[in-house]
């Protein structure tokens, strides 16, 4: 992702996040997209959720680290977290709904990506990094 407020170097970038687009994920939950590496099908987002916002069920197929920036709340798999935690999940584990309780603001490394799955466990749609280029896309 590039912006004009962006800078890149041979040794690396500098994204401005404040610059970015909140783009919507799910009910009262948006995401801003800092890298998507298509080689890779690696990604890195923020996510922010207002209290009441769902992240629908789903099975991650890669690992994922996130850190939380902001808020607390409690995972039904990865358990109790708040700011300043540091929370991996796992290649191939499923995640039932997420209710938020409060604002939280995450940031999200993948490895790879998220089906969200319907109630018989059907995939409904990827997250992955063409779905996020398309969310970029229809933002501009």
């Amino acid at each position: 992702m590039q912006t004009s407020t962006n800078q890149s170097h041979d040794a690396g970038d500098t994204i401005n996040c404040n610059s970015l687009p909140w783009l919507p994920l799910a009910p009262q939950v948006w995401i801003k997209i800092l890298r998507l590496s298509p080689e890779t099908e690696s990604y890195t987002v923020i996510v922010r959720a207002e209290p009441g916002g769902v992240l629908p069920r789903h099975r991650h197929l890669d690992n994922a680290e996130i850190y939380i920036l902001k808020g607390n709340g409690a995972h039904p798999q990865t358990g109790a977290f708040a700011q300043g935690d540091y929370v991996t999940e796992r290649k191939g584990a499923t995640h039932e709904p997420l209710v938020f309780q409060e604002e939280t603001e995450l940031l999200m490394i993948s490895n790879g990506p998220s089906a969200f799955l319907g109630e018989n466990d059907e995939v409904l749609y990827l997250m992955d990094v063409p779905m996020l280029q398309r969310l970029a896309e229809v933002a501009h």
